[in-house]
């Protein structure tokens, strides 16, 4: 129990703090105010006891690294897919600049300064920093749910943040793909076939790519008419998608000859068995969830290889969207069956037909290609490398040993070991070149002797 005493005409309050030592300090009240001073004891005292409960064994005050810390993780363990984000922003952005502080001591005008140099750097898109204020301004108020903090920091407004804008005008009004560049990315041989299921996925059923991952064999119903359908239900392996909702997607007919000639043929040559319901559609080569990061890479890879401009695979989705109703497909039935209901209680309570859902699905003119049609491409190649593609081979040899040890292959720009794309294993040795190891080969399929640098 603290302590209330007069010091000249002013109040002061005394209190053990974390570590058990005698604190005092001035409320700034006169004397005959004893009752609101103690009223500011007691939220210190709570403040003192919450800090206790919340990271019992430090003795020191804690800080907004601590707390951030212990903030991203309580959000990992409840399940909360934004987490991972969450800690980029604050490791990043954040706590270089006020992350040794105590949450106690920081005030508007700390929020104010970091956010003024975020945006003096120029480094940042605005997008991204209204992204960093908003996970800041989510933990300060988590930290006066947790009565670490009597009132939130985070009072910024756009004139201390900026407008929300692109950092490039141009990017958003071009990041969409063509009708025939769709088509190439889901038929030209030289994108590997299991990429050119995650890009149909995601183009002609509108996935994003956590949904990509995270889809299983059970969630696809083949045999419903008038189209099949796909349950999309999880995002990677979080038990809920991004929105937390569950959507019912038609399978366009052009996905459904995609998805059936990878289950007969594609996924048994890369796992070695037949897919069972418990499967990941489209698996890494090693079996597991498919990283968004290499994703990324390798999509970049083939745009670049099949001669066509940076852009995302989350593109592709925009795409579906795009394409589906410049072919006149209904934008209230795309909305249903690529995002959440409206807030609108009657949009809440519709449930659409399922033949309805197809209908505006089926619109969609986008078909595969043949190896044949497939426009010939100028060959990617470097001094390091060259890939060779010879026809369509629809999964590739090496996938069947695509365990061997990564230094007996050499890797196309773009193609994933074990691919079949522009692999030789014949002749390998390692020889020194400085600090760096290399990988020295023979005599490549349809090309001459290749080094790769390890």
């Amino acid at each position: 129990m603290g302590t209330v005493y007069r010091r000249g005409r002013k109040l002061w309050v005394g209190y053990k703090d974390r570590s058990g030592r005698w604190t005092y300090r001035s409320t700034g009240l006169h004397a005959g105010q004893e009752r609101e001073a103690r009223a500011a004891l007691d939220r210190i005292e709570e403040r003192v006891a919450a800090q206790t409960d919340f990271e019992p064994l430090a003795t020191g005050p804690i800080t907004v690294a601590v707390f951030a810390e212990r903030w991203v993780a309580r959000r990992r363990r409840i399940g909360l897919r934004e987490a991972h984000n969450d800690w980029a922003r604050l490791r990043l952005h954040v706590l270089p600049r006020l992350g040794a502080m105590p949450i106690t001591d920081v005030r508007v005008r700390h929020v104010r300064d970091l956010f003024h140099e975020l945006r003096a750097q120029g480094r940042l898109a605005p997008r991204t920093i209204h992204s960093v204020y908003g996970t800041l301004h989510v933990m300060f108020r988590d930290a006066v749910i947790e009565e670490l903090v009597d009132h939130t920091p985070c009072v910024l407004t756009r004139d201390q943040l900026g407008p929300k804008l692109d950092k490039d005008p141009e990017w958003r009004a071009n990041a969409v793909f063509g009708r025939e560049e769709l088509e190439l990315l889901i038929s030209d041989p030289q994108v590997p076939p299991d990429r050119q299921v995650v890009n149909a996925l995601k183009g002609l059923a509108g996935l994003r790519q956590g949904e990509v991952a995270g889809l299983r064999w059970r969630d696809l119903d083949a045999a419903a008419r008038p189209l099949g359908r796909l349950v999309v239900a999880r995002s990677y392996d979080n038990p809920r998608t991004k929105t937390g909702a569950t959507r019912r997607v038609p399978v366009h007919p052009t996905l459904a000859t995609v998805l059936e000639e990878w289950r007969t043929v594609g996924f048994p040559q890369l796992v070695g068995r037949e897919p069972r319901p418990d499967d990941p559609v489209v698996p890494s080569r090693l079996g597991r969830l498919r990283s968004r990061h290499q994703d990324r890479n390798k999509f970049l890879d083939d745009l670049k290889r099949l001669g066509l401009r940076r852009r995302r695979g989350h593109d592709l989705r925009r795409t579906f969207i795009t394409l589906a109703r410049v072919d006149g497909a209904r934008k209230d039935i795309l909305e249903m069956i690529t995002h959440n209901p409206k807030a609108d209680i009657l949009d809440v309570y519709t449930s659409l037909p399922w033949p309805s859902l197809c209908e505006e699905v089926a619109k969609l003119k986008v078909r595969r290609l043949t190896p044949e049609e497939a426009p010939a491409r100028l060959r990617l190649t470097t001094p390091v490398t060259t890939a060779v593609h010879a026809g369509r081979d629809w999964v590739g040899n090496s996938w069947k040993s695509h365990v061997f040890s990564r230094t007996k292959k050499v890797e196309a720009p773009g193609v994933e070991p074990g691919s079949g794309k522009g692999w030789c294993a014949a002749s390998t040795r390692v020889v020194r070149d400085g600090n760096r190891r290399r990988v020295a080969h023979g005599q490549a399929p349809g090309g001459g002797g290749r080094v790769g640098v390890r």
